[in-house]
């Protein structure tokens, strides 16, 4: 008998059982990953165009910014929590997490428009003021719709290795939608130019956002016998998560994964402009709406799209945790590399965006597969389905890192002299390289020795399923 399979057989029994759910037809992993489109969407055209937007157009200081990002994710993570306790146990003839989808997607679509369609406002407090208002309201919509979409994922399916191709069916509309995140802004900017091209392309995104979650919600279904099961309140759920033995260690991984992607999501225009540079064969070659960054980010996310069958591939024969491994090596080697970019050095940076997108598609599948299978075991020791106890707290970790590394990266970029639309001096563009750079290869480095401390497997997941009568 493994640990695992101990640890379940030692605590209570399941309250409810539920028949094992495999095979799921393909039109439901279709339309319940098209979801993820309009998160990836919004998601990187809020945390790549963001800040550069207030800073070079709008005219807000990049120490503001970094203050009103700062207080809007760290209070959108501790609503995480609450939204998961919420979304467990909410009992509806449309089910648990459906409601919530469809009620926050037309919302979603619109805050995210006011988010880049600013009014003309004098004073840099009444632009402070308008972006926290304006990200806190975003981001806290998101999580209304976010936490149980990524909920559902975990509950759809018994089967080990189907999770791990529903989840990368999720993360492919994902990354369809990082592809899109990358060419449209630039190219819906381009048309109308400055502000009003932000805020063309903000209703534009804003629209498609929302009917692809929408879209999501009514096609989703969810298990009946899951729902109206007893719920813990969420601060003793959070308590309960983090008593998992193999939740603790997966959570540290994959924070310290995050918190070394989150510097370069919000510096890579900054290094593409001012490090990089735009050489004169680009500007006479390349489309005039098509920005060098907007190639690299093409670059990235189209790695990642090509190298998801290959990492599903090799979990089926490597396991999880084995592959997870690999793509953690990849993207600290990766990182440490773009320490010596330089002007004009295009090529370099194209190489290493391949190497690296191909790590974060591992990254995006893989992680969200694990915790699922934790939350099988989970429910051989509480008899309830948790789902978004489990998100709501890895969600959470995530923010709050990402919140917390963004607001140092541009804190720094304020103190060390840097100045909106000018060239930079040298010292600016080493701090700028160092944070791409050094910064997330240490983190991780970290995040790759937390992972070692894992160890639940199939094998592990048969022997908890078995206990609750779904092997």
């Amino acid at each position: 008998m493994t640990d695992a399979h101990r640890q379940a057989a030692s605590d209570e029994p399941p309250a409810v059982s539920a028949s094992r759910r495999t095979h799921l037809p393909l039109a439901s992993i279709l339309g319940y990953g098209a979801g993820n489109f309009a998160f990836s969407l919004l998601g990187l055209v809020v945390a790549v165009n963001l800040q550069f937007f207030y800073t070079d157009y709008v005219g807000l200081s990049a120490g503001l910014v970094a203050w009103a990002l700062l207080f809007a994710r760290l209070f959108d993570a501790f609503v995480d929590p609450l939204m998961g306790w919420l979304s467990d146990r909410t009992h509806t003839r449309f089910g648990r997490r459906r409601p919530w989808m469809l009620g926050a997607a037309l919302p979603l679509g619109l805050a995210f428009y006011g988010l880049f369609a600013p009014p003309q406002l004098e004073g840099q407090g009444a632009l402070l003021g308008y972006l926290m208002l304006l990200y806190t309201g975003t981001f806290l919509l998101w999580t209304i719709g976010a936490i149980p979409y990524y909920s559902l994922g975990a509950e759809m399916t018994d089967d080990y290795h189907e999770r791990t191709q529903l989840i990368a069916v999720r993360e492919g509309w994902g990354l369809a939608g990082l592809l899109c995140a990358t060419i449209l802004p630039a190219y819906l900017i381009h048309l109308r130019g400055g502000r009003d091209g932000y805020g063309a392309m903000g209703a534009i995104l804003g629209a498609a956002t929302a009917l692809f979650l929408f879209g999501a919600g009514v096609v989703s279904r969810e298990r009946r016998e899951f729902s109206g099961r007893e719920s813990m309140n969420p601060y003793r759920g959070i308590v309960r998560t983090l008593q998992n033995p193999h939740f603790r260690p997966l959570l540290a991984a994959f924070s310290l994964s995050a918190i070394a992607g989150a510097v370069p999501a919000t510096l890579v225009i900054y290094i593409a402009v001012y490090v990089i540079g735009t050489p004169a064969w680009w500007t006479q070659g390349a489309p005039d709406w098509l920005p060098t960054w907007s190639y690299y980010l093409l670059l990235y996310f189209a790695s990642a799209v090509v190298a998801l069958p290959f990492w599903s591939r090799v979990a089926a024969t490597r396991g999880k945790k084995g592959t997870w491994g690999i793509a953690i090596a990849l993207a600290t080697g990766t990182s440490a590399a773009c320490f010596w970019l330089e002007d004009g050095s295009i090529g370099l940076f194209s190489v290493i965006l391949v190497l690296g997108g191909a790590s974060f598609g591992n990254y995006l599948a893989l992680p969200p597969s694990m915790v699922a299978d934790l939350i099988d075991h989970d429910e051989a020791s509480t008899g309830m389905r948790r789902e978004g106890s489990y998100f709501a707290l890895w969600s959470f970790a995530t923010k709050a890192g990402n919140a917390i590394t963004g607001f140092a990266a541009l804190q720094v970029l304020e103190h060390v002299g840097y100045v909106p639309g000018q060239p930079q001096t040298a010292a600016v563009k080493l701090w700028m390289l160092w944070m791409y750079s050094w910064f997330p290869a240490l983190f991780y480095l970290l995040s790759g020795l937390a992972l070692r401390r894992f160890h639940f497997t199939r094998r592990d997941l048969a022997a908890v399923q078995q206990q609750i009568g779904r092997a």
